[in-house]
């Protein structure tokens, strides 16, 4: 009896385990089932946007520049990175000794110091206007930061942050707060007092040749690209230059550099069918990918290729001018070369009608057909063409357009 009882709590075990294993399937299949029949509505609002088709490339920076030369002993510069300066003015002053040097920079930098707390203490109350345009600063210098910080280029970074600290004190002021400089300006007046300026003034000045704008950094390059030639530079003197400026290594030259002519280019090798949608004499945006900073640009030539061409040089000229730019010499950058400009939603939204593309609005929880073209199909999205007058029905800016739903159809109500 005891052997014909254990055989038995055996078996029972067994069904009991496979019982269970059934229960957790059905549980799961139910959950499916409820899940697939249960939609949640899922909606997007209806916002413009703008997506380009881009040649991502690395491309070479040509300017009218020249390094100052004949630079003996210790110099520092007397002008700020891309300033603007006149025909035989001066650019940089000679010390005696890098002591003489440091001593007199140091005096310089408390009277910046002093100049700037001192406009600071006198600043007035602003107006609503003036606070919208300080916070505006603000965030571009904290993302400027983030960028900065991300590339790893900690001079930027620290850059970035004062500016965003003096903007938010500058915010503080016009809206009423206290700061109190005195002690600040105190100290600072007291520095100012005790330095002995007189015996490290500088004993002479570098002056330019001729008028333009200054950067401290140099890399070599300066005389050997061939400013006066880039329109007719052909492919093999591009691969030269490129060698060129790979393996040149930037300084911060005592006498810096001056960059003549306002207008500069970037030159590129591309593969011939990226310049589809490209011509000569086009204007198009240049994006530098190490500041996310947009440039207005011209093509000059390279978009207007031969047919059994593989490859093309890419020109652009470029007027805008800042720090930065005037120490560019390799940079990644992306040329923008078709724009789109619609509403971007998840490619689930799409729908077929009747033979028409389109997607459905959500109108007082009533689902409405918006019939619309397809301009520019991305991974996982597309952007959809809005407001345009030939297509009826046609989505409208800020129309509740539904993602995800159940047996969505014209005329819907969802309660």
């Amino acid at each position: 009896m005891v052997k014909r009882k254990n055989r038995l709590s055996a078996a029972a075990k067994q069904n009991i385990l496979i019982a269970v294993i059934l229960i957790v399937i059905a549980a799961v299949i139910i959950g499916e089932c409820v899940s697939v029949l249960n939609i949640r509505l899922q909606t997007q609002v209806a916002e413009a946007t703008t997506v380009y088709d881009t040649i991502e490339t690395r491309a070479l920076v040509i300017r009218d520049e020249k390094a100052v030369e004949g630079i003996n002993g210790i110099t520092i510069p007397a002008v700020a990175d891309g300033e603007k300066v006149n025909a035989g003015g001066e650019i940089a002053m000679f010390f005696p000794s890098a002591e003489n040097a440091e001593r007199y920079a140091n005096f310089c930098q408390l009277e910046e110091k002093h100049k700037y707390y001192t406009d600071m203490a006198n600043t007035a109350v602003g107006s609503v206007t003036d606070i919208e345009v300080l916070e505006s600063s603000i965030l571009s210098d904290v993302n400027a930061y983030i960028r900065a910080a991300g590339r790893k280029d900690l001079s930027k970074a620290n850059s970035c942050a004062l500016d965003a600290n003096d903007n938010f004190t500058r915010r503080e002021l016009l809206v009423g707060e206290t700061v109190d400089f005195s002690a600040v300006i105190s100290d600072i007046e007291n520095q100012i007092s005790a330095a002995d300026v007189s015996s490290c003034k500088p004993t002479g000045y570098v002056k330019a040749d001729k008028a333009g704008y200054y950067s401290a950094y140099t890399d070599g390059c300066e005389s050997i690209f061939d400013y006066s030639k880039v329109k007719d530079m052909n492919t093999e003197t591009f691969s030269e230059y490129l060698k060129t400026a790979v393996e040149a290594k930037g300084t911060v030259k005592n006498g810096g550099k001056i960059i003549s002519s306002f207008v500069w280019y970037l030159a590129c090798v591309v593969n011939a069918d990226e310049v589809d949608g490209l011509r000569d004499g086009y204007n198009t945006q240049v994006v530098i990918k190490s500041t996310d900073t947009v440039l207005k640009c011209t093509v000059v030539k390279g978009a207007d290729v031969a047919l059994s061409a593989d490859q093309t040089l890419l020109v652009l000229s470029c007027n805008e001018m800042d720090k930065d730019i005037l120490s560019m010499r390799l940079e990644d950058i992306e040329v923008r070369v078709k724009s789109y400009n619609g509403i971007k939603v998840d490619s689930r939204a799409v729908h077929d009608k009747d033979g028409e593309k389109g997607v459905y609005a959500l109108v007082s929880n009533i689902a409405k057909w918006r019939r619309a073209d397809i301009l520019y199909t991305g991974d996982g999205y597309v952007i959809l063409s809005y407001d345009d007058p030939d297509i009826k029905n046609g989505i409208k800016l800020y129309d509740k357009i539904i993602i995800r739903g159940r047996d969505v159809y014209d005329g819907k109500v969802f309660a």
